[in-house]
């Protein structure tokens, strides 16, 4: 009975590694390894090449329902 055990949880990189190049992250610089790998993630995200998606149609019509539904709550009371 040599089955092979599977995890449920893939596996997670490791919490000291550099998000940018893999190395081991370094202090002072944690979660990178360098100043230079801290310094190109900051210039990503000022570049915009990282994107939170967002849903602003959505976002929108909960909003104008929202405002329907007050303006209804104002009228009966």
């Amino acid at each position: 009975m040599s089955a092979k055990i599977t995890s449920l949880h893939p596996q997670k990189p490791k919490a000291n590694d550099c998000p940018l190049c893999g190395e081991k992250a370094k202090r002072p610089h944690t979660p990178f390894c360098s100043r230079r790998c801290s310094q190109l993630d900051l210039a990503n995200w000022l570049n915009e090449a990282y994107v939170i998606p967002a849903h602003e149609a959505d976002e929108d019509a909960d909003l104008e329902a929202l405002i329907a539904q007050a303006d209804q709550d104002i009228l009966l009371s």
